[in-house]
């Protein structure tokens, strides 16, 4: 995407100058000549080298007091920070333009993705078919990495916008300079501002932190997502009727490990786990209220004027002692508004949900449904009687006006926002179940079997429909809090929904049984098992992670024993047959280096994709990603087209980590981009289910295979075999 970068170097120019401004006012001319006198010698050195100079400004840096260095450091923070806001700002100026001149879009926009499709072939039958395989979710995480407040992220955000501002060139000079004044002010704001925590965050800021970009970028972001998936449906394949001739699926789904992850960290509990998914229960709930009311500005339709259909008209008279409450100080507000009666009904319910949430998270106890929906199933089939009820009346237009987008967010969102991921490490559980099979006294001794055994005995528990009987007095507090959190998965699907959770993720994976030891322990919270008459059941996913290269190794034998336990795979298919499998980016990279790490991931998604297919079982992969390029990171959409050809199928999950989030999703406009980039990546790496794939060279396998090994060997040569050198890591 070439253009001039005249606009973006002005822009930049125009922070500095604001940055300067408010540093030479705040702190001083001579911090503001220092800064200057770093900026343009360090500007030369980089066109020029210079000893001499170089060693000058290195003595000026060591001369400085100790408050004067951590203002002249935070201005050079500071000063990046407003550089990446206006380059974010300029990225989507160059898109726009792109739009306006009609243009074919930039690489990796729909519009572009699927004109190579139709060009490649792809017809509207196929790609209707690779539509409806796709599956798109992203698993935010809190991580270390990102230590910017949610202050700073949105001091951010209003000086994006102030920025949007100043890119409108019908603006006067004063207008243009009332803009430039509020960005000074933000900016002298900021400087004053702690960036980084004072205090080490609790879970629940952690939790708190994560709903900040559904709240304020991501609930705009979604709707405005499928709308540009639509529009170039309309371009490509306009000839065959566009999007009206597509079933567009809502294939886009949110994940999370903030609040759920306890593998090595004490303070996340079940009941941090509760307040957690209840946080995240009421986010979205409010959203809803809030697009409730304004669809009630929009449906003011006279009942004297307009005829609802049947199947409303019953709906909102089943509806009557509800509406007895909603109305209590009112009750004949809308009575001749039939539409605005039923969307005052339904935001009194969804107050009443979130009144009991907000009891549940203060310790006040649960004051139960009170009128409250039950699921999200009955909510969303409000709504479907207000679409159908104003279609039976020639209305059917008027849905696009916002009830559309709402069926939409419900169907991303439900009413659990995201779904929560757990994870624990492997031996807890292993732990816990020899504890069990100690106290039973019909069972063997856990720890003295072999790996067979385990599967055979776990095998034959899960099948047989019950469980030992124990008393929780007799449990060890560790075992306690491990059966504990299967417990309140059980609670939280019931109070929230069953799309609540996504996968339990083992960590350090290394053996068939270490699923099988998490599927039993579920069995104790009624999540799983066997009923009479054979009727399997299993509310619960099961994900092991693979991280080291050796675990990499080891995913061949550990699936193949898996899905060699016929107990296990009916349980898998009780639960959608889908085998989930997460693999470890950054421990792969620290443990053989990045060739080696990348390489064995190529071939560990191959081993998984061919064993599934034997086995007749469908896969999901799950990239356990970092931020960095060291840690798994980079491009999302290329990462995806990386894949081995044939391994994706329409369906992939991933992880967001640390400062990626705020990267990704601060703003709305780049929040549109980044998911976009994300979703094209996955139906083009998906398209082997429409057209054939080209499988990898012979010759490219062979010489990637032996620069993995070769870099493999030069990592273990630094990290292994280089005297001291895991002192000075430390150290450094």
């Amino acid at each position: 995407m070439l253009s001039d970068d005249k606009v973006l170097r002005s822009r930049v120019k125009l922070f500095g100058t604001l940055l300067g401004r408010v540093v030479r006012e705040q702190e001083g001319a001579e911090v503001l000549q220092t800064v200057e006198t770093l900026r343009k010698g360090f500007i030369e050195l980089r066109r020029a080298e210079d000893s001499v100079k170089r060693h000058a400004l290195m003595e000026l840096i060591g001369s400085l007091d100790a408050p004067t260095l951590s203002h002249v450091v935070r201005a050079f923070a500071t000063y990046f920070l407003l550089a990446n806001i206006a380059e974010e700002d300029y990225a989507h100026q160059i898109r726009q333009r792109f739009v306006r001149r009609g243009e074919r879009l930039w690489y990796g926009s729909f519009d572009d993705t699927l004109k190579d499709l139709r060009a490649q072939g792809v017809d509207a039958e196929q790609l209707q078919a690779l539509l409806d395989a796709l599956r798109f979710q992203p698993v935010f995480t809190a991580h270390p990495t990102e230590a910017k407040r949610r202050t700073v992220l949105e001091g951010q955000r209003q000086l994006y916008r102030l920025a949007r501002r100043l890119d409108d060139t019908t603006l006067s000079e004063y207008q243009r300079g009332a803009i430039e004044r509020a960005l000074r002010n933000r900016i002298q704001v900021l400087w004053k501002t702690d960036e980084v925590r004072i205090n080490k965050p609790q879970v629940v800021d952690e939790v708190k932190h994560g709903l900040f970009y559904f709240r304020e970028t991501l609930f705009q972001a979604v709707p405005r997502v499928y709308q540009n998936l639509r529009r170039a449906l309309d371009h490509a394949y306009g000839d065959v009727g566009g999007a009206k001739a597509f079933r567009v699926p809502r294939f886009l789904r949110f994940g999370s490990w903030i609040g759920g992850d306890r593998d090595g960290n004490p303070f996340v509990t079940a009941d941090v786990t509760r307040d957690a998914l209840r946080l995240q229960s009421r986010e979205v709930l409010r959203e809803y209220r809030r697009r409730l009311q304004d669809l009630s500005l929009q449906l003011t339709h006279s009942a004297s004027l307009v005829q609802v259909s049947p199947a409303f008209a019953a709906s909102l008279a089943a509806d009557m002692p509800i509406g007895e409450k909603a109305f209590a100080d009112h009750p004949t507000r809308y009575v001749n508004e039939p539409y605005r009666r039923k969307l005052g009904i339904m935001s009194f319910r969804l107050g009443r949900q979130i009144e009991r949430l907000d009891s549940l998270l203060t310790g006040h106890g649960d004051p139960g449904l009170r009128g409250a929906y039950a699921e999200v199933g009955a909510f969303r089939h409000d709504l479907e009687l207000i679409a159908g009820s104003l279609a039976s009346h020639g209305d059917a237009n008027l849905t696009e006006d916002g009830l559309d987008e709402m069926m939409l967010m419900v169907d991303t969102f439900g009413f659990h926002l995201a779904e929560l991921d757990l994870r624990q490490e492997s031996t807890r559980h292993t732990e816990a179940v020899a504890e069990l099979f100690r106290l039973a006294p019909n069972l063997p001794d856990y720890d003295s079997l072999d790996e067979a055994a385990r599967l055979t005995v776990l095998g034959d528990l899960l099948s047989h429909g019950g469980t030992p009987l124990l008393y929780c007095v007799d449990l060890s507090q560790r075992t306690r809090e491990t059966l504990a959190v299967f417990q309140m998965m059980a609670e939280m699907r019931r109070e929230i929904g069953g799309d609540s959770f996504g996968a339990y993720v083992i960590s350090m994976t290394h053996h068939a049984s270490h699923v099988l030891e998490v599927m039993f322990l579920a069995s104790f919270a009624g999540l799983c098992g066997r009923r009479p008459g054979d009727d399997w059941h299993c509310d619960i996913r099961i994900t092991p992670l693979f991280e080291t290269i050796d675990d990499l190794s080891r995913i061949e034998p550990v699936l193949r024993g898996l899905f060699g336990v016929e107990a296990y795979r009916a349980l898998l298919r009780a639960s959608g047959n889908t085998q989930e499998v997460m693999l470890g980016y950054s421990d792969s990279s620290k443990d053989g280096g990045i060739i080696a790490s990348s390489w064995t991931l190529y071939r560990a998604q191959q081993t998984i994709a061919r064993l599934a297919e034997a086995y007749q079982v469908k896969c999901r992969m799950f990239h356990g990603r970092g931020g960095s390029i060291g840690r798994g990171g980079g491009p999302t959409h290329d990462a995806i087209l990386a894949q081995p050809p044939g391994t994706v199928n329409g369906d992939i999950k991933f992880t967001e980590q640390g400062e990626v989030l705020s990267a990704k999703y601060a703003n709305d406009d780049t929040a549109v981009y980044e998911l976009t980039m994300g979703m094209t990546g996955l139906l083009k790496a998906s398209r082997c289910l429409a057209v054939a794939c080209v499988p990898d060279p012979p010759e490219f396998v062979a010489a990637v295979g032996e620069l993995a090994r070769l870099g493999e060997e030069s990592y273990r040569d630094l990290t292994d075999r280089t005297p001291s050198f895991i002192d000075y890591f430390y150290e450094a």
